[in-house]
This record gives C-alpha cells, structure tokens and sequence, in this order.
C-alpha cells in the first residue's frame, strides 16, 4: 500500500493576513507595516538616490496623514484621469470573458453530473428491472397435450406483452426523466454584462470619491499634483508624461530657489548703492552665452531690458524668454563657465547704392552699442571736435576749393575716431566703407582690419525700383542727390570697383561674405548676425585654446597668405597627420583656404580633410616634433608636378621608365600586361628625375609616396610601340629635328653647290631667300603650290646667274652689235631692271611672306 503525503499550505501571520486583506479588500494598513514598508524608500539606498514610483498609493486618508506625520513628502502626485464610460469599456470585456470561462467551466461539471445521474438511473432500472422479473416467473405442468400447449402458448404470449408493458410504466413511474432547462444562456450573458457594468461603475465612484479626499488633504499641504488624461490612445498619454515630467527631473535641483523680476531702474539703484551686485556675467545674458551667442547685448534705458534678482546678484536679460527661463532652473546656467572678456566687433558693411546697408549698420548699433560710422560722419566727426588738429586743417583746404578729401586723409580721420572709447570696447561697423581697392590697402596699411566685410548683393533694376520708391516718399527733411542719372552714376562707380575689392578681402582675410539682398530685411539681419556670431564663436575657441596652450583653428582670423607662409611650421604645406599615420607625403597648397589650418606652439599647420584637423586639435603633440615618428624630407627630395610645357621644356632629359607609369606597373604586381605608358598631362619631378602617369589619380599616389613607386626596373621585353607621337607634341628642338631637318639639310646641300648670288644683294641674304623658295618648292603638301615655288626657283636661279652671264660678256673691248649674243640685251634690261628698289624690297617681301 502506497502512502501519499500532501505538503499543508503554511500559515500566514497577522502581518501577512493584513497585507492580503489590503490587496484583496482594500482595508488600510497599519502604521507599524507601513514605517517597514515606506521607511525605507525615503531613507535607503539605491531608492533615496535614483527614486521611485508608489503606484496606486495612497489610496485612504489614514495613509496620507501617514506620510504627513512623518514628513514624507513626495516630489508631486500624478492622477490619471478617465470618464467612467471608458473605464467600463475597458474593463468590461475581461471580466465578461472570465465569466464566460466560469460559466464554461459550469457548463462542463453539469453535463459531467447529467451523465454520471444518467449512469446511476440505468444501473438502477436494471436492478430494479431484475428483482421485478423474478418475481414473475411462472409455472407449467410438463405433460400436457399438444393442443393444450399450443393454446396455452398462445394465451401467454398475450399475457407476456402486457406484463411487459406494465413492467415498463412501473419503472417509468419510479425513476421519472430529468426535464432539461434551455433558453438560459443568452439570457444570463446580458444579466451578466449589466452586473459587471454596474459593478465597476459602483467601484469608479466609490475610487473616485476617495481620490477627491486624498487630493484635498494632499493640497492643503502643498504638494504639487500632476493630472493627465489617460482616456486617450497610449502614445499620447506616454507624450503628455514625459513632457509634465521632464521639467520636474530637469529642474529639481532648483525647486527651491526663487528669482524676482525686477525693472531696470531698480536694478540700477540697487547696484548704484551697493545693495546689490554685478553677477559674474555682467551684462551678458546667461541663456544665449549658453546657447552660444557671444556679443553682448546693449544694456541701457534705450533698449529693453529684464533684469532678474538673485540671491545678492543681478542678472540681466535680452528678452522675457530667456529670463523666464533662467527663473525656471537658475542653477543649471550657473554651473556654465564664466564668460571671456568681451571682444570688440569689427564688421564692414558693402554694396550697392539702396542695398540696405544703412538698415544693417543701425541694426548692429542699437542691438549691441556698437559705434555706426561712415566715412562722411567720420570726417564731420573730425572737423567738429578736432577742428585745431593739423588733419583737420588738411582736409579743409581740400573742401575749401570744393575737392574731394583724398583716400589718405580719410582713412586717417577713421584712424582717429576708432580710438573712441565705444570703438576700442564693444567695436565697430562700417557702413559703405571700404569702397576701392586703394582704400583697403590704406587701411591695412593702419592695421584697420575688419574681422568680416559683408557684400549686400542686389540687381540693378531692383536698385533703380528702390530708388525710385524711396524718390516718391512724401516728407522729406531735405533734398537729396537721388535722380536716376546720379544713382546709374553711383551704380556703375560700384560695379567698376567691387570685383577688385572682394577678390582684395578674399585672397589676403578670407573674410568675405555675400549676403541676397532681395529678401526682406528680418532675413538679412539675422543672416548677418548669424555670420558675425560664428566669426566671435571662433575667435573665443581660438583664444580659450592658446591660453590652455591647446592646438587651436586657425579659420576667420583674418591671416594674410604672407603671414600663414612666415609662420608655417616644420611641415611647411604638407599634412603633418596623414605623414604620422600613413607616411603619406599630402601637398595642401593648393588649398588656399585656413579651413583646415591650425595653429600650435605659435606656428601653423595645414591638414588634409576634417578628419585630421580633429585629431591634430586633440592631441598636436605626437603630430610635430620632436614626437612626430615621421619627419619631411628635404626640399630636394620632395616630389612637385611638372606640366606639359615644362616636361618639353626639359629637352633633351628623357621621362624614366621610358615613359611607362610606374603606379599602375608596381599595382599590378610588375607584370608585363601592367606596362602602361603615361600621360605628359600628368608629370612629376622626384630626385631630379620626370616621370609619367597613366591618370591624376595615380598621379596623386606617386606624390603622397614617392619612395614606393620611383625606384623600378623595367623587363627586357617591352610592349610594342602604340601609336606614332604627334610632332607637335615634341619639344621645340626635338620638333625641329624629327619634322623639318631633312628638308633644311637637302635645301643646304644644294645651296652649297650652286653658291647663288642675286643681283644688288649680299651674299648672305641671297642664300636665305633661295633656301626659302628650295623649301616651298619640295616640301609643300599643295601640288600648285610646289609647281609655283619651282617655277619661282628656276628664275631665281637664273637672275643668279646674269651677274657671271654679263661679266663674261662685257669685255674691256669693245663688241659691236651684230657680235654680241642674240638674248644679251634682253639679259641686260632684266639685270638693270633688279635695280628698282621698290620692285625689289616688294619682292622679298613676298618671298618673306610666303
């Protein structure tokens, strides 16, 4: 016999059995379970320093005055609002669903119970059925006569059958059939669903009411309460959390502190009698020196300002954006590094007459308290407080006898007045100056350098529709030089000088920026301020980094080529990073931009992308020397690329490699397929030696290293020759040689055998004006053209040969007529004929020209 032993479900305790009821009934806790329980979220590690969420808790009075008593303070209580309608239709269809699995359940042990009746009812109709059929038995005699037996047969057959069907109403009557019950179950589904309804309806109010009490205790002592409406779909109330409990994660270290807007007088009396102080940023703004703004706004009674009361500072601020948000989470702009000292800003503006640059000057001054200066205010400025000066002096015998003030003395009155006080603290703009190229070298010639030159750029027929506009407007204080004549005049003046002055700004400052004039005024302030905002932001980062003694970006700055080249560090022009990590020789001359240039130890480098600029900022010491594990060749072992004319100016020095390039030969594992020839395009000259590449590509390989490719032998099998190289392509000497010395050494031979001598010139010019015909007649590709110069030759062969024809003739004796030869006088006119000077210059000539 197998003994089976069942494990008994332990006992709970008291504590335990109150925990239970609380989930299952929702009874309170007592105190003491909950000081074991809460206690330790406020008190302990990791909760006390990471957090935690109570869900669903409190949920009675007696659980809030808890936590008031002993001063648990949550952060806030978040309630999730929902309409009973939508709990219902939430709730419902689970618990419908569990009903229905109950009732499924039911369903089943029922039909288990019908069966099991039905067994029970067949087991005890059979007995019964039994004990009733033993009880009926009848007798019979053995010996009876046939007939008798038949009848009797007969007689109880009949009897049997209605026995029988007794038999069956008895057993009827005693165990009767079960009625079955139907039509329930659709009916009891729609009880069932108005019972679960009102039943989670009753709990929502009940909830509800609770909530209402829990919230009014939580109010009365001041603890802040978040409500979302969690009827809607769930991204939406997971957006409306985040974004009601971002603020509180952001901004709790801040809970406590308050600010006080105060006006900007007030601010001044408080400072002015020491009530109160100067924050560390002064007049900055702390929300745009943190977003990176680094011009400091103008502070005065003129422009709105927001001062803010915190602690014993003052804060100021440009706009009630930034002060509300500096009041919200004072503590985070306070941890942010102090500003720099404020750094003046020097900006230029240019362009076209009505272009604007007036608006964009004055903009500049009332935002930021720079001084506006344009070179007649300047003068004026001059004139009217420094009257006494010999400058002042200067310019007024010019303007006495109605001359213009020269270049000269302009730029110097600007030199004066950028010594004000304004200029030298806060900075500058120029409005419409410099306008020529001379007054910007005059300028830099005084170290008057703006940091950015700004070119307003406008096409003509909106200029000619601005001026126009601005001629219709009424009330004007004053005339104006504004016709339509005057401004072409102005217009045309503009065009003629601006091309020099910006190529002037962009090859020596590369501080020139174009700005579409077209649009409206809000986008081209903010256009330029956005300019003049990334050029502080580098000149803060370069200054912050020198100080730290850092590797700094050398791009805005203003640097003059001359400059970069005198301070050019031990790699010259080549990329100091890509020759520590590749041993790549990168030329960066080409690139004449300071993009990727930087400065370190006082002397400047250029590298080959951005990549390398970032890694040289952040760690320039084991890029130069003297922990650079590369250094740079000699300057006479550095390669440098030779253009065409040059490579034929070399004439007679051969290209190695018998002009095959040696990038694709050594790529191709030295095999005879990789036998190209190169281009002349593509020519470098290494070690006093040219060779040449197939494309620019391979071209750039052999410059980064050299040393892989140069030193190659060629197979003894070559390819053989492609196709014939053009004779133009040959140097002049090699031209020479290849295309006209065979027709040159023919025209001398025969020059020498026949010796010529043309009448009344020297001997000299004759042999250079025969050569002349002897080369037009054989070396022609015109077949006219060679029957021309043949028939040209022969007769100046034979005008060659009167002065031998008449020496021989004409003797000391004297010949008569009839003796002399038939053709004598016709040979002796044609001589004295040669003599005419103008025939005969006009003849050379010709011969000369063709």
């Amino acid at each position: 016999m197998i003994k089976t032993t069942q494990r008994e479900t332990p006992a709970l305790t008291d504590e335990e059995e109150l925990i239970k009821s609380y989930l299952s009934d929702g009874q309170p806790l007592p105190h003491n379970i909950l000081e074991k329980v809460l206690l330790q979220f406020w008190h302990q590690e990791p909760y006390k320093s990471t957090g935690f969420i109570l869900e669903g808790f409190p949920q009675h009075s007696e659980e809030v005055s808890f936590l008031l008593e002993h001063h648990l303070y949550p952060d806030t209580a978040l309630v999730m609002s929902v309409e009973v309608s939508e709990v219902v239709k939430r709730l419902l269809p689970s618990r419908l669903d569990r009903w229905r699995e109950r009732c499924t359940r039911r369903r089943g042990q029922m039909q288990l119970l019908k069966e099991l009746r039905s067994k029970i009812r067949e087991e005890a109709i059979a007995q019964r059925r039994a004990e009733l059929l033993s009880e009926y038995a009848p007798k019979t005699p053995r010996e009876k006569d046939d007939e008798e037996e038949e009848v009797q047969e007969d007689e109880g057959d009949e009897e049997q059958l209605n026995w029988e069907q007794e038999l069956e109403d008895r057993l009827l009557e005693e165990f009767p059939q079960e009625e079955e019950e139907d039509g329930e179950e659709e009916e009891s589904e729609a009880s069932a669903k108005d019972r679960i309804g009102a039943e989670i309806s009753e709990r929502f109010d009940k909830d509800e009411s609770s909530l209402t009490t829990i919230m009014e205790l939580l109010a009365e002592h001041r603890i802040p309460h978040l409500t979302v409406n969690a009827g809607r779909k769930p991204h939406i109330v997971r957006s409306q959390l985040l974004n009601q409990f971002k603020p509180l994660v952001e901004n709790r270290e801040a809970l406590f502190q308050r600010c006080h807007p105060i006006s900007y007088a007030t601010a001044q009396k408080l400072l002015h009698c020491s009530y109160k102080y100067y924050s560390a940023f002064g007049c900055w703004d702390p929300i745009r020196y943190a977003e990176g703004d680094l011009i400091q706004h103008m502070q005065d009674p003129l422009n709105t300002s927001f001062p803010v009361l915190f602690h014993n500072f003052i804060y100021f601020f440009a706009s009630k954006e930034t002060r509300n948000t500096f009041m919200i989470n004072p503590i985070k702009y306070l941890r942010q590094p102090k500003p720099n000292p404020s750094l003046p800003i020097k900006l230029a503006i240019i362009g076209s007459p009505k272009s604007g640059k007036t608006t964009v000057a004055r903009m500049f001054a009332r935002e930021y308290g720079l001084a506006h200066l344009s070179i007649g205010g300047v003068m004026r400025t001059v004139l009217s407080v420094q009257d006494k000066t010999e400058l002042a002096a200067e310019m007024l015998k010019y303007l006495s006898q109605g001359l213009t003030v020269p270049d000269e003395l302009a730029v110097q009155c600007l030199e004066v007045v950028l010594l004000n006080l304004v200029c030298s603290t806060r900075g500058y703009v120029l409005d419409g100056f410099p306008m020529t190229k001379r007054q910007a070298d005059l300028m830099a010639a005084r170290r008057i350098i703006p940091i950015l030159v700004i070119e307003l750029q406008l096409h003509t027929d909106e200029m000619l529709r601005r001026g126009m506009k601005d001629k219709m407007k009424p009330n004007r204080p004053y005339p104006m030089h504004d016709s339509t004549q005057f401004l072409d005049i102005r217009i045309s003046c503009f065009k003629r000088e601006v091309e020099a002055l910006r190529k002037h700004f962009h090859q020596q400052y590369q501080n020139w920026v174009p700005v579409d004039a077209h649009k409206s005024s809000w986008w081209v302030w903010h256009r330029v301020l956005d300019e003049a905002q990334i050029s502080m932001r580098h000149i803060h980062n370069y200054l912050k980094r020198i100080r730290k003694g850092q590797a700094a970006s050398i791009q805005r700055l203003c640097i003059t080529p001359c400059e970069l080249q005198s301070r050019l560090g031990e790699f010259s022009h080549y990329c100091p990073v890509s020759l520590a990590l590749h041993k790549h020789l990168v030329d960066c001359s080409l690139d004449t931009s300071l993009e990727l240039a930087a400065e370190f130890r006082r002397r400047y480098y250029k590298m080959a992308s951005r990549e390398y600029l970032e890694k040289f900022l952040e760690a320039p010491e084991q890029f130069v020397a003297p922990n650079c594990p590369h250094k740079l060749p000699p300057a006479q072992l550095l390669p440098h690329k030779l253009s065409a004319g040059q490579v034929k100016s070399r004439f007679p020095q051969q290209v190695e490699l018998k002009g095959y390039c040696p990038v694709t030969y050594l790529e191709g594992q030295q095999r005879y397929e990789a036998l190209v020839r190169g281009s002349v395009n593509f020519a470098v000259e290494y070690q006093e030696k040219i060779y040449i590449f197939e494309t620019e590509e391979k071209q750039h390989k052999f410059l980064r290293s050299p040393e892989t490719y140069w030193n190659q032998k060629l197979p003894h099998k070559l390819p053989p020759m492609g196709d014939p190289i053009q004779l133009t392509s040959l140097p002049i000497l090699g031209y020479l040689e290849q295309g006209v010395a065979k027709a040159i050494i023919k025209g001398m031979t025969e020059l020498g055998n026949i010796k010529p001598k043309f009448p009344y010139l020297s001997m000299k010019r004759s042999a250079v004006y025969y050569l002349v015909l002897h080369l037009k007649a054989y070396n022609s590709t015109s077949t006219y053209t060679q029957k021309k110069y043949k028939k040209k030759l022969v007769q100046y062969e034979d005008d060659c040969e009167l002065i031998s024809y008449l020496s021989s003739t004409l003797t000391q004796k004297y010949k008569p007529p009839h003796e002399l030869p038939i053709d004598f006088k016709h040979k002796l006119h044609r001589f004295l004929a040669l003599k005419d000077s103008t025939k005969t210059a006009s003849g050379l000539m010709q011969l000369g020209g063709n």
